[in-house]
C-alpha cells in the first residue's frame, strides 16, 4: 500500500527534478559546516533558488570536476542540499562526515539512470542500494527492511523510484520538496576541492 506522500511525489516528481540531480538530507549539522563539507566558503554564500543553481553549474569549467554549485535549505534539524550538477553528497566519505552528529540520506542519478540511495549515522554508511532495482532484490536484504520498515513499500519502488525516494526522505526528515520550495529562494554557494579534514 503506497502512502499520501507517494502519491504526491508520484504527481510532481517530474516537476521537480527533470535532470540527473544528487539530493542530500543532513541530520544534526548546521548549514555553515554543510557548506565547508561540501567545499565552499560559508562567507560567500547568496540567496538563490534552483534555476540560479542550475545555470551556475553549467557556467562553470566543465573539465573541473572540484567545481560545482549547489543549494541549500536549513529546516529544522535537517539541511537539504541540492546539486544538479555533480554529485558529491552521494560520496561514502562525505556521507559519513556529514552523519558523524547525526545522520544523512543521499540520492543521485545520472542521465543513463545510474542511481543510488545511501543511509549514513553517526559516520557510518549504513545502506547502500540501487532504487530502481530494490522491488527485485531479495526481501531478505537489510536494505529492503530498511525502506519498509520507514513506511516505503515495495509497491511504491516498483512504481516510481524517485517518488518512492523522495517519500522515504520525506518520512525520515519531515522535508517536503514540492514546486513551491524549488521556486523559493534559499542559499546557494559555488564550491570548490573538498576539504580533507
Amino acid at each position: 500500500m503506497v502512502s499520501d506522500i507517494f502519491d504526491v511525489y508520484n504527481a510532481t516528481e517530474h516537476l521537480l527534478f527533470e535532470e540527473p540531480t544528487c539530493i542530500t538530507w543532513v541530520g544534526g549539522l548546521p548549514l555553515p559546516e554543510c557548506v565547508r563539507l561540501f567545499g565552499g566558503d560559508p562567507l560567500r554564500t547568496r540567496e538563490a533558488d534552483f534555476q540560479d543553481i542550475y545555470e551556475g553549474g553549467y557556467d562553470l569549467d566543465p573539465d573541473d570536476p572540484s567545481d560545482g554549485a549547489i543549494l541549500l535549505d536549513q529546516q529544522g534539524d535537517w539541511v537539504v542540499v541540492v546539486e544538479p550538477t555533480s554529485y558529491r553528497g552521494i560520496s561514502s566519505a562525505l556521507l559519513k562526515r556529514l552523519s558523524v552528529n547525526g545522520a544523512a540520506l543521499s540520492v543521485s542519478w545520472t542521465v543513463n539512470v545510474d542511481a543510488y540511495v545511501k543511509w549514513a549515522e553517526h559516520g557510518h554508511v549504513l545502506y547502500i542500494f540501487d532504487p530502481l532495482a530494490l522491488d527485485i532484490m531479495n526481501p531478505e536484504m537489510a536494505e529492503v527492511g530498511w525502506v519498509v520498515d520507514q513506511g516505503v513499500d515495495l509497491d511504491a519502488w516498483d512504481q516510481n523510484w524517485l517518488a518512492a525516494t523522495l517519500t522515504l526522505a520525506e518520512k525520515i526528515t519531515s522535508v517536503r520538496l514540492d514546486p513551491a520550495w524549488m521556486e523559493r529562494p534559499h542559499v546557494g554557494v559555488t564550491v570548490g576541492p573538498m576539504p580533507s579534514a
